[in-house]
């Protein structure tokens, strides 16, 4: 008997199996009814994120002080939104579901089915949704010239991405160079944390495209060379890159409502302190909402994660983490409390990369 054809049944009737093939076309069929039914921005509605369909919003996954976030009908017909500082790639319905609500691709589209108005999906018997059901292929957007998202590698960012960060964070007016420069460097060590680190032609790229852009606005008794050593010099003091500080903020809140039970266990210290405990949680929650498993964070940040923590008890702590293998510091940096950098780190135990069910199941619409 041939896959996808017929059987006989124990009633001698025909049986017409199903194919795989079939039952993928078949979802990509409910899937672009529904995004009928449901587009975009109605979804958004539905969530009370309405104000931020628009062409030109503010993102609302990271500190956006200039809108960066875009909703807009593609040439396919459909409606699509990306990022150009966190999400450039973009995405549909279900990827917008999969990004805000921190649900894998196939918890995703069963939401947005039933939120279109179908009836629930019965569960995969053995593995999730097929990956081949990826959105339609992402359009430019027609507000800012960033990538269509078609495969871009670690390695590898368009030419117009990053001249649409520079173009974003050109000089307006006289006086602004530092402001506008450091913002721009912040955006791009947040590309660097998403889509891995940004090499010398790169960044030399993206300062031509801003200073040109720039230009009629700069200090005329200074030179191209000055303004490009200042570039360079001040993308290696970035500490805290664009979005991270809402990072910090939502990492906290998410470990703070963490019960006891949910905390890592630290290696050999089966009674370690609570406050050891959660310091470790909130270094894994950092390290999963990062693409390439390092972080930032300071004392100050650490101290928030228990009561009554002060900035050097936090900072021994996570000197103690990292002696017993719990976290490896990529670059050091200092303790003290008004003015001290940021250290990078790399969460090391095994429960990284997996949120356990229940934290996934807790998500809800």
């Amino acid at each position: 008997m041939s896959e996808g054809g017929t059987g006989v049944g124990g009633n001698g009737r025909a049986l017409k199996l199903s194919t795989p093939a079939r039952s993928i076309n078949g979802l990509r069929e409910k899937i672009d009814e529904a995004k009928g039914r449901l587009p975009l921005p109605e979804l958004l509605a539905q969530l009370g994120l309405g104000g931020h369909a628009k062409v030109s919003a503010h993102c609302l996954w990271h500190d956006d002080q200039h809108p960066s976030f875009s909703v807009f009908k593609g040439k396919d017909g459909f409606w699509h939104y990306k990022c150009f500082v966190c999400d450039a790639q973009g995405g549909d319905e279900i990827t917008f579901l999969v990004k805000h609500l921190g649900i894998t691709r196939g918890q995703a589209i069963g939401r947005y089915l039933e939120m279109a108005g179908f009836p629930p999906l019965a569960p995969p018997k053995s593995r999730e949704y097929p990956e081949a059901l990826e959105s339609p292929e992402c359009p430019e957007s027609p507000v800012y010239p960033v990538s269509n998202g078609q495969g871009r590698q670690k390695d590898l960012l368009k030419e117009k991405d990053l001249k649409g960060l520079a173009a974003h964070h050109a000089c307006r007016a006289k006086g602004t160079a530092s402001t506008r420069r450091f913002q721009l460097l912040r955006d791009l060590k947040a590309v660097e944390l998403r889509h891995g680190a940004l090499d010398t032609t790169e960044l030399l790229l993206t300062f031509d495209e801003w200073y040109r852009l720039s230009r009629p606005f700069l200090d005329s008794r200074k030179t191209r060379d000055d303004y490009l050593a200042a570039f360079l010099a001040e993308f290696g003091k970035v500490r805290v890159p664009t979005g991270e500080g809402q990072t910090i903020k939502e990492a906290l809140a998410y470990v703070s409502l963490l019960s006891s039970s949910k905390l890592p266990v630290i290696p050999d210290i089966p009674n370690s302190p609570e406050s050891w405990r959660r310091i470790a949680a909130l270094h894994r929650d950092l390290s999963r909402r990062s693409a390439n498993g390092t972080y930032f964070a300071t004392c100050r940040d650490t101290a928030k994660a228990f009561p009554g923590l002060s900035h050097q008890t936090a900072y021994n702590i996570n000197l103690a983490l990292t002696q017993v293998g719990v976290t490896e510091i990529v670059d050091r940096g200092d303790a003290r409390p008004t003015r001290g950098r940021a250290s990078q780190f790399r969460y090391l135990l095994a429960d990284a990369d997996t949120r356990l069910n229940e934290d996934e199941q807790e998500v809800e619409i």
